[in-house]
């Protein structure tokens, strides 16, 4: 993800107006498509000039790699909490719920950035999507280990094949119910609350059924 033509904010107060910048980006495009929204329109939302704007990012293709930039970094940050964090007196559904709940308020914040990178990667394969293909699969591996702390609680012949299944399976619903709004698959309620619990346990089913 190259976002060279972002200019790093030296001061404590360019800083605060490059989270407004972000911040109100991330809300803009979850609500219209990225191509839809202006730079006025995010300016105006950050309450900065349009060459306030300038003066940061090159262009708005330079702004929307900063935000995947800030997803991955996220994601990374969560990931290693969780893997420093000891999950000896947990049980395995209980941590395959805080992995869920984890990547539903990720895919919640930035609804709008991935939803344009899963149109870029599936129509454009740009480089750029690439690049962030390859931060999934570090994190596919990342989860691997972290599910293995409660090794004792998978009973699938192959743990780790079952693993990178229910992660896949937990990416495809929730990208489905979360970014594109289809919770077509959770009948009695569509809050994310829901979505978590099933999610986890299709996950917690898989790894703990034997293999056929």
């Amino acid at each position: 993800m190259d976002n060279t033509t972002f200019r790093a904010p030296q001061q404590s107060r360019s800083q605060r107006t490059l989270e407004r910048i972000l911040s109100s980006s991330t809300m803009l495009i979850a609500e219209k498509p990225y191509d839809s929204v202006s730079i006025a329109e995010i300016a105006s939302s950050a309450r900065i000039s349009v060459g306030g704007f300038y003066s940061r990012f090159e262009n708005k293709e330079a702004l929307f790699s900063t935000l995947q930039s800030r997803f991955v970094q996220e994601t990374q940050e969560r990931i290693e909490s969780a893997l420093a964090t000891d999950w000896s007196h947990s049980s395995l559904r209980e941590l395959l719920h805080f992995i869920v709940a984890n990547n539903v308020e990720l895919y919640e914040k930035y609804r709008g950035v991935l939803t344009d990178v899963y149109i870029r990667t599936r129509v454009l394969r740009s480089q750029t999507n690439r690049d962030l293909r390859g931060h999934n699969a570090s994190v596919v591996t990342q989860l691997e280990t972290l599910i293995l702390k409660r090794r004792d609680e998978i009973s699938h012949g192959q743990p780790r094949v079952a693993i990178r299944t229910a992660v896949a399976c937990m990416a495809a619903m929730l990208r489905d119910a979360i970014v594109f709004g289809d919770r077509s698959l959770y009948p009695k309620s569509k809050s994310a609350s829901v979505v978590t619990r099933q999610v986890a346990d299709v996950m917690y089913h898989h790894l703990t059924a034997e293999a056929s």
